[in-house]
């Protein structure tokens, strides 16, 4: 088992409870690093959000808005947006809906939603948008609060290029393209370093990490993750609580 290149997923997996990376946590990874093994963050969050967290440990990649932006070196190397056309459609369908809550746009510098309070953390720069004026760019991602997924299902029908990707024991739902996830950005990544899936080791704990789960190698889960995750992956390691992806890591990547 060569291990060239680890894609990890990042909340509930990496990061504690508290949103946090552990200096334990980094100082594995960052060894790996020194090591020449490729280190990529594969997440559901945009990549403005993750400055601390690149602060802390050098990552070469970012796979972000669950695989529909990949950056390297904070250069961005493909987009897989949602078009303004089409988000504008989409929009108009999701404002007139029942269950729906809250709905949210991804803007790259910004976080347009249309809640109205403050329960966004800072470093996702929310702006208000009640979206009655219509976008005039590409989002990569289209996140929707909702009470019923089937609701969204519903409305998702008439857009077959589009799909919905859920988080376990949440209400929200992030709406992203068809091509969009993290094993198509490992993909890209293994095409710009001429690796193979066989030699990447990904860790994950949700719904959006299974197929790259199944795809790398070596997936790992972590205890804390849903059991489809789990039983997706070969390896499970201890609770992101625990540092169970640098323990894990530590065990079995920095003795090669």
């Amino acid at each position: 088992m060569e291990i060239r290149m680890i894609v990890t997923d990042l909340d509930d997996t990496l990061l504690n409870h508290q949103k946090m990376i552990s200096d334990y946590t980094a100082d594995i990874l960052n060894r790996c690093h020194q090591k020449g093994i490729g280190l990529a963050f594969a997440t559901a969050r945009p990549e403005r959000t993750l400055q601390l967290f690149q602060r802390k440990i050098k990552c070469d990649y970012v796979i972000s808005n669950n695989g529909a932006t990949l950056s390297h070196n904070g250069k961005n190397i493909y987009n897989q947006n949602i078009s303004r056309q089409m988000t504008n459609e989409l929009l108009s369908d999701l404002i007139s809906a029942e269950d729906i809550t809250c709905i949210t746009v991804e803007a790259g510098d910004c976080l347009y939603t249309t809640y109205e309070g403050t329960s966004w953390e800072e470093e996702w720069k929310p702006v208000y948008n009640d979206f009655k004026t219509k976008l005039k760019f590409d989002t990569p991602k289209i996140s929707v609060e909702c009470r019923n997924g089937e609701t969204l299902q519903s409305i998702l029908k008439k857009y077959p290029r589009l799909r919905l990707v859920s988080n376990y024991g949440e209400d929200w739902y992030q709406i992203v393209s068809q091509n969009a996830s993290k094993v198509n950005g490992i993909a890209a990544i293994l095409k710009e370093t001429h690796l193979s899936f066989s030699s990447v080791a990904a860790f994950g704990n949700d719904f959006n990490d299974i197929e790259m789960l199944q795809k790398c190698g070596t997936g790992v889960a972590v205890s804390n993750g849903i059991d489809r995750a789990k039983r997706a992956a070969n390896f499970i390691c201890d609770s992101n609580e625990d540092n169970g992806v640098a323990r894990w890591i530590a065990a079995h990547v920095i003795g090669q």
